[in-house]
């Protein structure tokens, strides 16, 4: 399990694991393609011809089972990218992706990347720490889920997911979407995050999450790297 210096260190600077540090680099490339809330991007099994960089909106990564089952694996916000691992290992799609909301993204195929990693040679061993981030994310959270009990695994999923706005820090998800992330029931989560308001580290709405007090949840999750 990583240390309290590790485990920070693997949110990258903007607090969001999955948040490029250089995303001026897509931003200019074209064309977007637009999602409907609920548009399927690709599918387990595909072929992973692109990676695809979030401008806005909000993707989710999950698998399914052939019952229909679905566990969702990671939920990317605008600034992200996704469907990489695939893309640069040219084996079939390990999971599907779908547009959760209204989303603009810019699918990259092998030359486009070809060409942004000769005009930036620097982005080359920034998608390298990027992915290690993610894998070291991902791997500590099959830990977690194997071992932490469940305020301690909701609030490592705030953590993680966590976007820092001007005069704000929030996480835009619903009680079902954490509850098939970490491995716990709505009801729990539902209790879990009444507690965490209860506490004033955190204030709810409608599909998100404000943390209020970061310096309190930060200290309950440093105390599982330090206990």
């Amino acid at each position: 399990m990583l240390d309290e210096k590790q485990y920070f260190a693997a949110w990258g600077a903007e607090g969001n694991v999955f948040h490029l540090k250089n995303q001026e680099i897509f931003t200019h490339l074209a064309p977007s393609k637009a999602y409907k809330k609920g548009q399927i991007i690709y599918n387990q099994g595909d072929d992973a011809n692109f990676v695809y960089y979030l401008v806005n909106g909000k993707v989710q990564i999950y698998v399914s089972s052939p019952s229909g089952t679905e566990k969702i694996l990671a939920t990317f916000s605008g600034g992200s990218m996704f469907g990489k691992s695939a893309f640069f290992d040219k084996l079939p799609r390990a999971a599907c992706a779908k547009a959760l909301t209204k989303s603009e993204i810019i699918p990259v195929n092998r030359e486009k990347m070809a060409d942004i990693i000769s005009r930036y040679p620097h982005f080359a061993l920034e998608m390298l720490e990027y992915l290690s981030r993610t894998i070291r994310m991902f791997s500590n959270q099959i830990e977690n889920i194997s071992f932490l009990q469940a305020d301690k695994r909701i609030a490592l999923f705030i953590l993680n997911h966590l976007r820092e706005e001007p005069g704000s820090m929030k996480v835009e998800c619903t009680h079902d979407e954490i509850s098939s992330t970490v491995g716990v029931s709505r009801v729990t989560v539902s209790r879990v995050l009444g507690r965490f308001v209860g506490d004033g580290w955190i204030v709810t709405g409608y599909g998100v999450v404000e943390v209020t007090n970061l310096a309190k949840l930060k200290a309950f999750v440093t105390s599982i790297y330090t206990a």
